[in-house]
């Protein structure tokens, strides 16, 4: 009777942790719910090297990429908000077959941790440990860039369209 006890113990103790791991795509997927052309855009945002940088949701991670790598970088914020420069590889991006590098037009991450990687293939989103939940099909064709949310709507610009999803998560704050 211990050795059961022990055993639901054991699996009520794990399940939590790794269920919060567990961040297939379907989760903040609506069904229904794809790529919409923005009618009146508003301006475009000016292009930086900031776009190809977001933060952890608390703040004290910043995920970036390195151009013609095959990962998403992580280094910590120190305190002041500053960055050591010792980044590590995080996430494997996915390329294209035969391809050992990819670009990453703009990055953005949700309030639940997860990281958003545009790419020519499509919208990487990664969880918060660095594995990839699922690859959102491009909105267009072409080369998409600035990667945002605006609340619970995640937007991307392929050139001069701008497009958005909703999603069942917001953007970090």
């Amino acid at each position: 009777m211990a050795r059961i006890f022990s055993v639901l113990a054991l699996l009520f103790t794990t399940a939590a942790p790794a269920a919060a791991q567990d961040m297939p795509l379907s989760q903040i997927l609506i069904d229904d719910a794809g790529w919409k052309k923005v009618r009146e855009p508003g301006p475009k945002p000016h292009r930086t090297n900031a776009n190809v940088q977001t933060y952890s949701a608390d703040g004290g991670t910043r995920f970036f990429h390195i151009s013609g790598g095959a990962f998403l970088w992580a280094e910590p914020v120190v305190e002041g908000g500053s960055v050591n420069f010792r980044g590590a590889p995080y996430a494997p991006l996915r390329t294209r077959r035969g391809e050992s590098s990819i670009e990453v037009t703009g990055l953005a991450t949700d309030r639940d941790g997860r990281i958003y990687a545009a790419t020519e293939i499509g919208v990487q989103v990664f969880d918060p440990t660095g594995r990839l939940c699922g690859v959102l099909t491009p909105a267009a064709p072409g080369k998409s860039e600035r990667l945002a949310f605006e609340g619970d709507t995640l937007t991307l610009w392929a050139g001069e369209t701008k497009y958005a999803r909703k999603l069942r998560t917001e953007g970090a704050k």
